[in-house]
């Protein structure tokens, strides 16, 4: 029953659109290899595993331009299907950008998309206006701006700045200032003008952000294993039976129990549970990363998926996990063979894999997992990811020890629970009318509006304390406190979770689930901006449908009262 209002949701707007048109209909637009039917991965998969294309910075600077634009349905397919969606550069996965500590990203970024007529962009905004409650106009599905997601670096101007909007057929140049102390690890990039965020990033707008390590100052078992290091770019891109995606509502869930009865009676065909397309790496699906017997290489786990849960596994192999959401843990967590590494929408793991001595496939996996545990609170099933090809050579290489990695914890013990003094709250709210017809999706029960700016002291520690609701017991099958998954932008929190070893840690993070009605406490400062930047959930649509909010930074005295 809890899902209903999402299937609803969807069958509503289908109908009212007058988008379902007889069957003949439908089945004469489909293109050759793009109907919802499963992918054959033998014939369409398991190519040599390839990172992205690498930007890397020149002397201080990191000087590229990219370019937004639909791929060329002639030459970029999935799984057979021809695709028209829109990208960086005509690909399916962004470049990787690498910079270093102080550099400059001096990027331009040309808006190659078609502009719309009035009548497309009224026709966008009734897709969002029929499903919420919306306090502000959203952007045109072309419009776009880019994030810098988990980076430390100023939200104004021409910076990390989500607040703008990139019209199609324009050009805007970024200049985002990496401090000379910015934590290095993993980031990621995508596009982020409130209103198109989810069919961008559905559409594979996103990419690696890499601060780069010191070869100079880090172990040396981690700089070899950087040698060969992977970049997985998890993507769920999602495309219809035209090999497009247009329509806001494919990227709600869908039915809870994705039959192929259910699916084709909801009207929920286009959602990606029902549409059987594959989570890919890199546009990659099952690709083959191969191995030596004994070698040491870091994989970069970026979950760029708009609402997916994956749990990451690698057949008979532990995971040593040395950083969250980009941030070094200053140890070597080693979570056992068969326990998986949670990647939720947003989420960021470095892990250090070492292959087993034992030649052979072996299959790298999104395990199944339980209702309580997924972002969708249904049973998922198994995904095959990819797979380790381990060969008969061997080269032996060995792990950074804890006591290694230790230095390069970027805030050292720093224990922002002993320093917080103020709380900020954020209930995140998925609610519906009385009459079914539309959903509330609020931060502390308001849409967001870009007027609307929550103040927060320069420098101040806070306790962020996290929650989810649903509807009150007066609304007819009222949605329960469902999860969302809380992002701030500008500076990184601190959360505790439990280690390998059972016991309680403090970790820092950007991204985090946070599962309703239990409350989730976290603690951040604000340091070195001011300005205006944003939180939101990061389930996509729930941020372009208003589950966001504008936060603004000042630095004026706080008025004590005597």
């Amino acid at each position: 029953m809890q899902k209903r209002w999402m299937q609803d949701a969807y069958y509503f707007f289908v109908a009212a659109a007058g988008l379902l048109g007889s069957s003949a209909v439908m089945a004469e637009a489909i293109q050759p290899h793009c109907a919802y039917l499963p992918i054959d991965i033998n014939q369409y998969g398991k190519q040599p595993f390839k990172n992205p294309p690498d930007i890397r910075a020149q002397n201080g600077s990191l000087d590229t331009t990219m370019t937004v634009q639909y791929t060329d349905a002639g030459t970029t397919t999935l799984g057979g299907c021809p695709l028209k969606l829109r990208t960086y550069n005509g690909q399916l996965v962004g470049p990787t950008l690498r910079v270093g500590q102080g550099d400059v990203i001096n990027l331009m970024l040309k808006n190659r998309l078609p502009v719309e007529t009035p009548n497309e962009i009224q026709a966008q905004f009734e897709q969002e206006n029929r499903n919420a409650y919306l306090s502000t106009t959203p952007a045109s599905f072309n419009t776009t701006n880019m994030h810098y997601h988990g980076m430390h670096v100023s939200p104004v101007g021409n910076s990390d700045n989500v607040l703008l909007a990139i019209p199609p057929q324009s050009d805007f140049r970024y200049e985002v200032k990496v401090p000379a102390d910015h934590p290095v690890g993993s980031y990621w990039y995508h596009a982020h003008a409130h209103g198109s965020t989810a069919i961008q990033v559905g559409s594979g707008m996103a990419g690696a952000l890499i601060v780069e390590d010191n070869p100079e100052t880090i172990p040396a078992a981690l700089k070899a294993a950087n040698a060969n290091e992977k970049i997985f770019v998890l993507q769920t891109i999602l495309y219809d039976q035209q090999g497009e995606l247009n329509n806001i509502t494919s990227l709600f869930p869908g039915p809870s129990d994705p039959t192929p009865e259910n699916c084709k009676n909801q009207g929920a065909m286009d959602t990606w549970q029902c549409s059987r397309r594959h989570i890919t790496i890199n546009g990659q699906i099952v690709p083959i990363i191969t191995m030596k017997r004994g070698e040491v290489q870091r994989w970069r786990l970026i979950d760029t998926a708009f609402r997916e849960s994956i749990f990451f596994a690698v057949e008979g192999h532990d995971l040593h996990e040395i950083a969250l959401d980009g941030n070094y843990l200053g140890r070597v967590d080693t979570w056992k063979a068969g326990t998986p590494i949670e990647l939720q929408s947003g989420y960021r793991s470095d892990v250090l894999i070492k292959a087993g001595m034992k030649s052979g496939d072996y299959r790298i996996i999104d395990q199944a997992a339980s209702s309580r545990k997924s972002l969708r609170q249904i049973n998922e099933p198994e995904n095959l990811l990819a797979i380790l090809r381990i060969t008969e050579e061997t080269d032996d290489m060995t792990l950074p020890t804890s006591e290694e990695m230790a230095a390069l914890a970027p805030f050292g013990d720093l224990d922002l629970r002993k320093e917080a003094v103020g709380v900020q709250e954020v209930a995140f709210k998925l609610g519906q009318d009385v009459k079914g017809e539309k959903n509330y999706f609020q931060v502390n029960y308001r849409a967001f509006n870009p007027n609307h700016a929550r103040q927060l002291q320069l420098g101040a520690v806070d306790m962020w304390s996290l929650t989810t609701v649903g509807d009150p017991a007066a609304i007819p099958n009222p949605i329960p406190p469902t999860p969302h998954v809380f992002h701030i932008h500008v500076n990184p929190f601190q959360w505790e979770r439990t280690g390998p070893d059972s016991k309680p840690q403090l970790v820092w993070k950007d991204t985090l689930l946070v599962q309703g009605p239990a409350v989730t406490n976290v603690y951040t400062q604000y340091r070195d901006y001011i300005g205006q930047y944003v939180l939101h959930c990061h389930i996509l649509d729930h941020e372009d449908l208003g589950m966001m909010e504008v936060l603004e930074v000042v630095n004026t005295p706080v008025a004590h009262a005597h």
